[in-house]
């Protein structure tokens, strides 16, 4: 028997907004001509290329992705200008990626229809937002440690 949302189990029903949520942010990246995950790589470029030069490899770790599934999506960034590869003068095997001016102005618009988006869903009452967030940031910590 089929349960509704309000007896659903917790973990299903985390699952299920998870899910709604990516659907989205996929619709409000691709009108801006970006896939969730290219945009993903646009953004983490933008937070960790200043603090570091991220290598093929170490930008595929940060976002939980195979560096063959990540090739295709920085391949189209690459050739719309969004981002720049090298090789590493050091190490040629090492491609290093960044992002360009180009990258971070298709990031800036697509994050602002992403939280557009986002911004017209409800919102729980703020008294509750805190102990939600505190709630799902505890659960994420102990799942991430239980299951790397």
């Amino acid at each position: 028997m089929h349960t509704g949302p309000a007896t659903e189990p917790l973990d299903r029903l985390l699952v299920r907004t998870g899910l709604a949520l990516q659907r989205v942010t996929r619709k409000a990246a691709a009108a801006h001509g970006l896939s969730a995950t290219a945009l993903d790589v646009l953004a983490a470029l933008v937070e960790l290329d200043e603090r570091e030069e991220l290598s093929h490899r170490d930008l595929a770790g940060y976002l939980r992705l195979a560096p063959a599934t990540l090739t295709p999506v920085l391949d189209g960034l690459e050739a719309e200008g969004a981002l720049n590869r090298v090789r590493d003068a050091a190490d040629r095997r090492v491609v290093r990626v960044s992002i360009t001016a180009h990258g971070r102005e298709r990031h800036a618009a697509a994050a602002a229809g992403v939280a557009a988006a986002v911004a017209a869903l409800p919102e729980p009452a703020s008294d509750h937002a805190a102990v939600i967030r505190a709630h799902l940031v505890g659960l994420l910590d102990a799942i991430e440690r239980a299951v790397p």
